[in-house]
């Protein structure tokens, strides 16, 4: 008889917090800022765990913050994040992998390369793969280096190739510092620095990587995919979560007010709007918040998250699409590296309006799209690149390819150039995070950028997006700290 009233009383009471923990989250109001891929999956997650009051707040005229997709010519390309990095411990691969959306890089591509010269001339296919292949072996080489000793990757890299080229005599003189301002083009693309001297060996070291393929492709689709698959639009339609009706398009948030009483957060946007919020999860980019952090915030934000989000780096990367009825580049090789000469270098940077040229480094086919090329471009002069007008730009672009392989190709002319706008963009402000020999200097660390603000024992503003997750400058990085803060919210509940 005992257990039979305990049980009653355990089935009573577990529907009475059923009932109060549902009724919290029908009265708990969430605001989101930012309606990119964290704060996407921020909504998802507290949609299916019960949540209601939500809303999204987004600066742009669209979802999806740095996925983004264009049309041009016959096909959709991503102008931001491209390719799922990783298969083990990757919430991208996991949510797409199963559902036949994704494919390993060598199914489409083979990995070749081929490095062609300002001058016009080319470097033998022999050298041209034992340079690249070298480089690419040494980035993924973390055990060769001692950060007790190493400041910079840079100077680790540095190290290394100086000691490669002494046994190839084909690398001469005239070759080495060229080759060593192209890897350091390369290795500011993959970690959005624009100088390797000034990334953090200790950081490089330890970056959190998930093993597999690092450039798995979305066949004919585009990164945006994953965010259909995150609201449940993809596959089942009718699963929809209500995230496209809650969400508010073209709202700038100018000011985020803790200073209130009852509920505990004020949010403002550009138009003069108000919005009141029990908690508000804010997912702008890591350029935004150093832009805007002195003046967002009421009362300012405590001195370790200043801290952090002034010393830990935005990166500045870009992409230059080019859409051809007729190509000109079919041969198998996939990257072609541009190698300018010191002599041709000079030259362009000494002209303001020609210098930006000198941070396009790459031109690579892309997967499943074969009239398509794609021009790869970092380092200090990517925001000088997206303010040159449009007729200069595309005749600066022609020049370019010209120069670099003209003498190796019979030419046509591209129907469509489209370039990457991240740079100069208000709502952004850059592409992706990454760690200095500066931030480690400042203690800048992701965990502080992460750091909810507590008020009344309750986290009320709470920080998403890729520079607070250890998977920093990833789109699985961006979904998993969104999770990571709407479970905080589920918790709390």
């Amino acid at each position: 008889m005992l257990q039979y009233i305990l049980f009653i009383f355990i089935i009573i009471n577990s529907m009475i917090n059923n009932y109060a923990s549902t009724e919290l989250n029908d009265n708990a109001r969430i605001i989101i800022v930012g309606a990119g891929a964290s704060g996407i999956a921020a909504a998802s997650k507290l949609f299916q765990n019960g949540f209601k009051n939500i809303k999204l707040i987004e600066a742009e005229n669209r979802i999806g913050g740095r996925l983004y997709a264009v049309k041009i010519g016959d096909y959709m390309v991503d102008m931001g994040g491209q390719w799922v990095h990783g298969e083990k411990n990757n919430v991208a691969f996991e949510l797409a992998w199963p559902l036949g959306l994704i494919e390993p890089f060598n199914v489409t591509m083979k990995w070749t390369s081929r490095i062609y010269k300002s001058d016009g001339q080319s470097l033998s296919e022999k050298l041209s793969t034992i340079l690249s292949e070298y480089y690419f072996g040494l980035m993924s080489n973390i055990n060769g280096i001692d950060d007790s000793k190493t400041v910079s990757y840079g100077e680790h890299a540095q190290a290394e190739m100086q000691e490669f080229f002494k046994t190839y005599p084909e690398i001469t003189d005239d070759l080495k510092k060229p080759l060593l301002h192209l890897f350091n083009l390369v290795q500011g693309a993959s970690d959005g620095s624009d100088d390797w001297n000034k990334i953090s060996a200790k950081s490089f070291k330890n970056y959190l990587e998930c093993e597999g393929d690092q450039s798995i492709n979305w066949k004919e689709r585009t990164y945006s995919t994953i965010l259909d698959i995150l609201m449940k639009k993809y596959p089942n339609p009718e699963e929809e979560l209500p995230i496209i009706n809650n969400t508010i398009l073209n709202s700038k948030v100018v000011k985020i007010n803790l200073d209130t009483a009852n509920p505990p957060v004020q949010v403002i946007t550009q138009d003069g709007k108000s919005y009141l919020a029990d908690h508000v999860i804010l997912t702008p980019s890591l350029g935004v918040l150093k832009a805007d952090y002195n003046k967002l915030f009421n009362p300012p934000l405590p001195d370790n998250k200043i801290n952090a989000i002034q010393n830990i780096e935005m990166g500045h990367v870009a992409k230059i699409y080019l859409f051809y009825d007729n190509p000109w580049w079919h041969d198998g090789i996939y990257y072609k590296s541009l190698l300018w000469t010191e002599q041709d270098k000079k030259k362009i940077e000494n002209d303001p309006e020609t210098r930006w040229l000198s941070g396009v480094y790459e031109v690579i086919d892309v997967e499943h799209k074969p009239k398509i090329i794609c021009l790869w471009m970092t380092g200090p002069y990517v925001t000088e690149m997206e303010q040159v007008p449009e007729d200069k730009f595309r005749s600066q672009i022609l020049e370019l390819l010209n120069q670099f392989f003209g003498h190796s190709y019979n030419l046509t002319q591209p129907s469509e150039i489209v370039r990457s706008m991240w740079n100069t963009n208000d709502n952004f402000l850059g592409t992706y995070s990454w760690r200095s020999v500066n931030s480690d200097l400042k203690n800048a660390r992701y965990q502080d950028l992460a750091e909810p603000i507590i008020k009344n024992y309750k986290p009320v503003l709470l920080f998403a997006g890729e520079a607070t997750d250890e998977r920093y400058s990833t789109v699985h990085g961006a979904i998993h700290s969104g999770w990571r803060e709407a479970d905080r919210l589920i918790n709390l509940y």
